[in-house]
C-alpha cells in the first residue's frame, strides 16, 4: 500500500487541477483507510488503472451538480453527461498523472475510465483497503480514492 505521507501528491493534484480553473478548494478533510467491500463514491468516478510495480487504481469521484458548477466556471456551455464525463476523467488523469512525476516511471497508468457511480470491484478489490481524501468545493463533496499496493 502506498505510504500516507505519499498522499500529499494526490492532494497537491486535485488542488492543482482547481486552481488552474482560477478556483479554490473550501476544503480537504484529513485522509483515512477504508474498507473496499462498500466504495465511496457519488454519482460518477474517473478511474485509473495502475500498472507496473505498484498495482490497482486511483479514482475522483464527485457527484454531477459538482461537475456541472465547474464547468460553468470553465465557460462550458454544454453540460451534457458527456462533458461531464470527460471533465471527471480530465480531473483523474491531472491527479494519477502528477502522481506519476513524484512515483516515478514504474508508475504506469492507463488512460481514465469514467463509470457511473462507485467503481466496481474490478478497479477495488474487495480484499485491499482504500485511502479516501475527501474534498470539497461550492458545498459539493467529492472523494480522491486510492487503492495502490
Amino acid at each position: 500500500m502506498v505510504k500516507a505521507e505519499k498522499l500529499g501528491v494526490f492532494v497537491n493534484s486535485v488542488a492543482a487541477f482547481f486552481s488552474q480553473i482560477g478556483e479554490t478548494l473550501t476544503d480537504i478533510d484529513t485522509p483515512y483507510l477504508h474498507d473496499n467491500a462498500s466504495p465511496i463514491g457519488y454519482d460518477y468516478s474517473g478511474v485509473i488503472k495502475i500498472t507496473g510495480p505498484l498495482q490497482g487504481s486511483v479514482y475522483v469521484s464527485a457527484p454531477s451538480t459538482m461537475l456541472r458548477s465547474l464547468l460553468t466556471v470553465m465557460n462550458e456551455p454544454d453540460s451534457s453527461l458527456a462533458i461531464m464525463k470527460d471533465l471527471l476523467g480530465e480531473i483523474a488523469n491531472t491527479v494519477s498523472g502528477n502522481a506519476r512525476t513524484e512515483f516515478g516511471s514504474d508508475f504506469v497508468i492507463s488512460p481514465p475510465q469514467v463509470v457511473d457511480g462507485v467503481p466496481s470491484h474490478a478497479f477495488l478489490p474487495k480484499e485491499r483497503r482504500s485511502y479516501i481524501i475527501p474534498f470539497h468545493w461550492h458545498g459539493s463533496n467529492a472523494v480522491i480514492g486510492i487503492c495502490i499496493a
